[in-house]
């Protein structure tokens, strides 16, 4: 009996191992259907398909994408009349995905782009240069040493993009949105006159492009006069009067792309020649990040002088010369200038106070009875003489030491002057023979920056005697 029941034991065991390899087991898995390019999965556009890379292999001749790969499947689409199609790859799990996309030609697949899956695991490929109709691959793969697993593809026939004329502008200008697929950009029209400024204004929080065409454009596939890549805030004169274009233009975001766009004349504080802003002097306004975005001020510079700019609030400042030549941008500027004319923009939002102090850069000495060293005799009186260039006016100090041979230099007095017309002047009277000094200041002034004058030496001898 016990015999028995072994040998029927063996038996179910055995069959039960061929049913396991004949039903194919966990090690024995087939790749997915479309593994290698001469089965790939054949789509009409638009598609949305799902698919994995769970046992996927790489095939001896596997064409390039980019990087290296450990398994790899398979799709063949034609490409619309439009040559335009957004291909999306939306990998699940923690897989790090390779999307590639290549034209067949003949035999052969010639590369065409490849995108990384990012840290969301999405990868995009946005073109409109595909020739209408031809055969292109796709190809989804695993990188090397990523865990494989399923993913969503999309391949997607974005909307034609905007065609003169587009709709009028209202005089507030206008509010919408754009995306690649549904609506990938909005045209509009308003009149210019030749020569004079307009103001352009594109806000949005996506990289949306806007882009201007003159009167007579009979599509949009041209250059445009004036383009505004991912929105933002600029000048635009027209060259002659009509009618003209503005194209509001989806980015390559996948996502909706809300916009504001205005179109304004510019004003007396928004181009050249600007507001001139007086020495210290604080002027106070506003810009809003939109269609006054920036208010443009001017000042001169007729010597070389110590500039103090500053701006509280939310905006900032940009400094630049009158050839445009950039010299900084922030809150604050503590710099020295040529002479010159100088032209200064808020650019932000928010209410602002800005502040210019321009002072003169100045060079001051000081003389003994004329000199930096002078000999005088015991008794006289020396003249102490502070010079200030170019001749300015202002407050100024000079202190006189004394030198004892043990103890070194010793405080003698102090004069507080008025430097009126780069000159002051005081009358010293030594105490005895001796060695003196003299150290004088230029404290500056609300049009003049302070400079220090140095020393002059004074020595009071009289004729040696045994």
């Amino acid at each position: 009996m016990t015999m028995q029941r072994t040998v029927k034991t063996a038996t179910v065991s055995c069959g039960l191992l061929i049913a396991s390899l004949l039903a194919g087991g966990p090690g024995w898995a087939a790749p997915p259907s479309n593994d290698n390019r001469a089965d790939a999965t054949r789509i009409n556009l638009p598609a949305q398909v799902n698919g994995t890379l769970v046992d996927a292999t790489v095939e001896v001749n596997e064409p390039q994408g980019c990087a290296d790969v450990s398994g790899s499947v398979w799709y063949r689409f034609t490409a619309p009349k439009r040559g335009a199609v957004i291909i999306a790859l939306d990998a699940a799990g923690d897989m790090d995905g390779d999307l590639t996309l290549y034209r067949q030609v003949r035999s052969k697949l010639q590369y065409e782009e490849c995108q990384f899956t990012d840290s969301r695991g999405r990868a995009t490929i946005d073109t409109d240069t595909l020739e209408p109709n031809a055969d292109y691959a796709i190809r989804v793969a695993v990188e090397n040493g990523s865990v494989a697993d399923a993913f969503d593809l999309s391949v997607l026939i974005p909307s034609p993009p905007p065609e003169p004329p587009g709709k009028r502008l209202p005089a507030k200008g206008a509010r919408n949105k754009v995306d690649r697929l549904l609506n990938t950009g909005d045209a509009y029209w308003t009149r210019m006159r030749e020569g004079r400024t307009m103001r352009l204004s594109l806000r949005t929080t996506r990289c949306t492009a806007l882009e201007v065409y003159g009167p007579g454009t009979q599509d949009f596939d041209g250059y445009p006069l004036k383009s505004l890549n991912c929105g933002g805030y600029s000048l635009f004169t027209p060259s002659e009067t009509g009618r003209y274009f503005l194209v509001v233009q989806a980015g390559r975001s996948l996502e909706s792309q809300p916009y504001r766009l205005r179109v304004a004349t510019a004003g007396r504080d928004d181009t050249i020649p600007g507001v001139f802003i007086a020495n210290n002097s604080r002027v106070r306004g506003k810009v809003n990040g939109g269609i006054d975005s920036r208010d443009l001020y001017r000042f001169d510079v007729t010597r070389r002088s110590k500039l103090t700019l500053t701006v509280t609030g939310g905006p900032d400042v940009r400094l630049v010369t009158d050839s445009g030549r950039r010299l900084g941008r922030g809150d604050i500027f503590d710099r020295t200038l040529a002479p010159g004319r100088y032209f200064v923009a808020v650019e932000g939002s928010g209410n602002y106070t800005l502040k210019r102090v321009l002072r003169t850069i100045t060079d001051s000495s000081v003389t003994f009875n004329g000199r930096r060293r002078a000999i005088a005799g015991p008794g006289r009186s020396a003249s102490i003489a502070l010079r200030v260039r170019p001749a300015v006016s202002g407050p100024g100090t000079m202190v006189v030491e004394r030198f004892d041979p043990f103890d070194g230099w010793q405080f003698s007095k102090r004069y507080r002057v008025n430097v009126s017309n780069g000159s002051a002047v005081v009358s010293y009277q030594p105490a005895s023979v001796g060695r003196y000094r003299v150290y004088a200041q230029f404290k500056g002034s609300t049009t003049a920056a302070p400079s220090d004058a140095g020393w002059a030496r004074l020595k009071v001898q009289e004729p040696l005697s045994e």
